[in-house]
């Protein structure tokens, strides 16, 4: 598990720079769930929302949209299956500008300390790549901050990296 995240987190800081914040990767118990807002500095910003929910044990579905500032919307819908610390998933994104695309992912979570989690995560499609690494500290017992830095790699467009912050919170 940590050879995947010195993975994802190697990914992420060896590219240049249009990143896609993505949701974090956060433990989801069986019918529970999380709903998040973000924003990165990639670009000229990206606003993030999304929703994620367990229906049934260690399955979780998601949907994100994402809201470039200047540039095009794009949409996400998955699901991933948890292994341990791990997820490993399927989803499709629609890029709003030029079609959609299926990706998979891999991702990972370690506690570091009493409150304070570490992440990364790696989407792959047929024409781009997104790796992410960041923290998330419990503010409380249902909210968590995020903070994250996304390296986004897409074959047509420059490509973009970002930090990132948000809130999260637990259902």
């Amino acid at each position: 598990m940590k050879k995947l995240i010195l993975l994802a987190a190697a990914a992420a800081l060896a590219g240049g720079a249009y990143t896609a914040q993505a949701a974090p990767v956060t433990y989801v118990p069986a019918l529970g769930g999380n709903i998040g807002y973000s924003y990165n500095s990639a670009a000229d910003g990206i606003h993030n929302m999304y929703l994620e929910f367990s229906p049934l044990n260690r399955l979780v579905v998601g949907a994100e949209y994402r809201d470039w500032i200047n540039r095009d919307n794009e949409t996400d819908v998955y699901a991933k299956y948890r292994l341990g610390h791990m997820y490993l998933g399927l989803g499709n994104r629609d890029y709003n500008d030029h079609g959609s695309k299926t990706f998979g992912l891999v991702e990972g979570m370690t506690n570091l300390a009493d409150r304070l989690d570490a992440y990364a995560g790696l989407k792959v499609s047929s024409v781009e790549y997104e790796a992410k690494v960041g923290v998330l500290y419990d503010l409380a017992p249902s909210f968590d901050l995020d903070i994250n830095y996304t390296y986004y790699d897409r074959d047509d467009v420059s490509n973009e990296d970002g930090v990132g912050i948000g809130v999260n919170y637990r259902f």
